[in-house]
């Protein structure tokens, strides 16, 4: 494996043998009196976590996801659960649920990067995270020195990760092992069809994939890549769906995105039988369909000549049914009593409200790329159209050259600027001109460990619930990037406003940080966690209901999850 650690430590060992024994003698004293005496619960030996991207809680009570609210009631459900970190984005989540660690140590904290130790080219280059493979977060996560939980699972059966997002997939499996596969999606074969015509497939690639997922022509586990959705409909225009990567398609033979994902999971579980001890998959039909079409706001049928596939109805109903055959397959093939499964979300969707929408809309397919980066990345192509409301950032500053000190800016429900000169007084002008953007609530400058708010808060832009979340939560979550590679300004935004796309995420609005957080299977019970659990928490309160002594420190809390006692 990629990273070995001794599995016990001598602290947690005396802990444990102290309350065997303890449980022993209860055990016998209450033989002693003649009654009968609840048998232990048992531990999990399996972990099937469920990751629903851009799943907020608003989302399922919207639209009525009867398995997911069948696990949140039958369940260890967590009312006051939220994220608990910024950036709330796909690639930084994923690495936080499985490693127990926050941004600010587990490498990178959003969709931007400053090399700052010159892991994966010169020192200080700047980086869009979300091209990252494994070949780039490989050497953060190593860096970082965190154990996976797949680092702790290889030891008693192999471990699959399975998304079709590949940054979603080297999050949750770590830089890989002899006894981990990761299965994602990558470019695939032109394969001929009866009429003369060919097709564009995405196949299956990654990390030891298992030979049963067949690149071939006709196989199952091909996805059309030539298929385009809705490129002429706003607002879907600005992030169109343009293969069956992420959407389902009309071919029943060969299911893409969430479907895909699915059946590859039930295909390891058979295949492997007895001999896996952890699954994570990722779903991302929701997040494609709440960015193309404005989340919980989607029009649906008011746009003409829609494809309803593309639409959040038909995407939760179908990452809905995902969690139903994924919790039904576990109880036919009688593993559901020895797996804990986890269900969450790597962040909410934020719908952006009439005159809240700050991006640019052009007739270029990619225009929506040009919403969300401005620079000049070390892995991607330069983003130099800025939207116009950034404009007044980006010309405003200088880097004492005439060009702009903006080395790289990431917009989405917040602003995240990387500076090229970080100088004092570099910040200063940058964060005063960042104050008069639209819709911006408070400017935060980076200072250690911590950001330091340099702006008054505009709670006149701000609800009364909203203003009590900015109160209670704003500090704690963008200080969760307080590292040297995080940004060096951060401006919040209202909770009804993006930069990017009409439904994004990224910020501290609740609608991006109120998630999701189910413990069921197992042994557990119906009664809820009351606790604040956050995303970080996930990792350390699957190793205690494992049995599990952790062998690096973590950030998350390590909760006790409610268990039926055996009698």
């Amino acid at each position: 494996m990629a990273q070995r650690r001794t599995r016990l430590l001598a602290v947690a060992t005396a802990a444990a043998v102290a309350l065997t024994v303890a449980g022993t003698q209860a055990g016998a004293e209450a033989g002693d009196r003649g009654e009968r005496r609840p048998q232990p619960a048992v531990r999990p030996t399996k972990v099937v976590v469920i990751v629903v991207d851009a799943l907020s809680k608003e989302i399922v009570d919207r639209y009525d996801m009867r398995n997911v609210e069948a696990l949140m009631k039958d369940g260890v459900d967590t009312p006051r659960g939220y994220l608990g970190h910024t950036g709330s984005v796909t690639v930084v989540t994923h690495n936080v649920i499985a490693t127990g660690a926050t941004p600010k140590h587990m490498g990178w904290t959003t969709e931007g990067y400053r090399d700052v130790d010159g892991l994966l080219g010169a020192p200080g280059g700047l980086y869009i995270t979300s091209n990252f493979g494994l070949a780039q977060m490989a050497p953060l996560q190593q860096a970082a020195g965190y154990p996976h939980l797949s680092d702790y699972l290889d030891d008693t059966g192999k471990v699959f990760t399975v998304s079709p997002k590949g940054y979603a997939a080297w999050g949750l499996s770590g830089p890989g092992s002899a006894n981990t596969s990761t299965i994602t999606f990558g470019s695939g074969p032109t394969c001929p069809n009866p009429d003369g015509t060919t097709t564009r497939y995405r196949q299956p690639t990654g990390w030891n994939v298992p030979a049963y997922f067949s690149a071939a022509c006709g196989s199952r586990w091909l996805a059309r890549r030539d298929t385009i959705y809705d490129t002429g409909q706003f607002p879907a225009q600005l992030y169109p769906a343009t293969d069956n990567r992420y959407v389902v398609g009309a071919d029943p033979a060969q299911q893409g995105g969430d479907v895909w994902a699915t059946d590859a999971v039930l295909e390891v579980m058979e295949q492997e039988g007895d001999g896996w001890s952890g699954i994570f998959v990722s779903l991302p039909g929701v997040d494609k369909a709440a960015h193309m079409w404005g989340g919980v706001n989607d029009p649906e049928g008011a746009t003409p000549g829609y494809d309803p596939m593309t639409h959040m109805r038909y995407a939760t109903r179908t990452a809905d049914a995902q969690v139903g055959r994924i919790m039904q397959a576990l109880e036919d093939s009688g593993q559901l009593d020895d797996t804990l499964v986890v269900l969450t979300a790597d962040h909410g969707s934020v719908a952006a409200g009439p005159g809240h929408f700050h991006g640019d809309f052009q007739p270029e397919n990619d225009y929506g790329f040009f919403n969300w980066y401005y620079g000049s990345p070390a892995n991607d192509v330069p983003y130099l159209r800025p939207q116009q409301a950034l404009l007044p950032l980006i010309e405003g500053t200088d880097d004492g050259t005439g060009a702009t000190n903006v080395g790289l800016s990431y917009s989405d429900s917040s602003l995240n600027v990387w500076l090229k000169d970080q100088s004092a007084a570099k910040v200063a002008e940058a964060a005063a001109l960042m104050e008069d953007l639209p819709d911006v609530t408070a400017v935060w400058r980076r200072d250690g460990d911590h950001y330091d708010r340099v702006t008054p808060v505009r709670w006149d832009r701000m609800r009364g619930a909203e203003r009590r979340w900015f109160a209670t939560r704003a500090q704690e979550l963008v200080d969760t990037q307080a590292a040297d590679y995080g940004p060096d300004l951060i401006a919040t935004l209202p909770d009804d406003t993006t930069y990017s796309v009409l439904g994004d995420h990224g910020g501290i609005q609740r609608a991006a940080q109120q998630v999701p957080i189910v413990f069921a299977g197992a042994n557990t019970s119906a009664r809820d966690l009351r606790a604040p659990v956050r995303s970080v928490d996930i990792m350390p309160t699957i190793l205690r209901a494992m049995g599990i002594s952790p062998t690096s420190a973590m950030d998350g809390t390590a909760y006790e999850l409610p268990t039926r006692r055996r009698r």
